[in-house]
């Protein structure tokens, strides 16, 4: 599954970039919900050009979409918050395969009150080790800068998506670790993610294999996912 510097500039809109010739790339993937069961009929929508694809019985799709440009993936189904893979660029016939959760809108709701931003949205943040290592020690936290933009709470160590444990302080020592920004102020172009702690590479930041340049989308009332990798 599942981070920019630091004032409090505030755009109407995500950036994006115009759409770069006519190169092609392909993103395909499956939409799960939070403990990792298939959601069929779910729409999965490129926002700046408008491909969009229905997951079939066993979650599936499949995009052609633009090389070069950045994009972003916004998830939607009945009852569930929309999920938001954010501002990434495949090179040309590039390839990404993608898992993408959704939790319940009543459930996103109640998460995002315990941040500071109410009419905010959450960010769920997962923590992995490229080289397969324990990807955080005990002591190991993820700060969210300008803190004043969001709560950063910790989940207990368990599959698919838990709820954070507000009596948690650092993330568990696994090899996914996963962490909630709760509140988050919406569509704030300089915020960022770093882990304390622990080694972690600098931005680019990624979700599986797609890499972007470290600005990520937040919208009201929506789950945006972000991985942060340590060596």
């Amino acid at each position: 599954m599942l981070t920019g510097c630091t004032d409090t500039q505030v755009s109407s809109e995500p950036p994006e970039t115009p759409v770069m010739g006519d190169d092609r790339a392909t993103v395909s993937g499956r939409v799960v919900n939070s403990d990792g069961s298939a959601l069929a009929g779910a729409t999965v929508l490129v926002r700046l050009t408008g491909e969009h694809a229905t997951t079939d019985s066993d979650g599936a799709f499949v995009l052609d979409v633009a090389a070069n440009t950045t994009l972003t993936l916004a998830t939607t189904a009945p009852d569930m918050a929309t999920t938001l893979l954010p501002q990434f660029m495949l090179s040309p016939e590039g390839n990404a395969s993608l898992t993408i959760p959704l939790v319940r809108a009543d459930r996103l709701a109640n998460l995002i009150a315990l941040g500071p931003n109410p009419k905010g949205g959450a960010v769920a943040i997962n923590v992995k080790s490229v080289s397969g290592a324990l990807s955080a020690r005990s002591d190991t936290t993820v700060e969210l800068t300008p803190s004043n933009f969001g709560r950063v709470l910790y989940a207990p160590e368990s599959s698919g998506m838990p709820d954070p444990d507000p009596a948690l302080t650092t993330l568990g020592a696994g090899e996914d670790c996963l962490a909630w920004a709760l509140g988050v102020q919406p569509h704030v172009t300089t915020m960022e993610l770093t882990l304390r702690g622990a080694p972690a590479f600098q931005t680019p930041y990624a979700i599986d294999d797609i890499t972007w340049p470290g600005t990520f989308t937040v919208d009201a009332g929506s789950l945006t996912l972000v991985t942060l990798f340590t060596p």
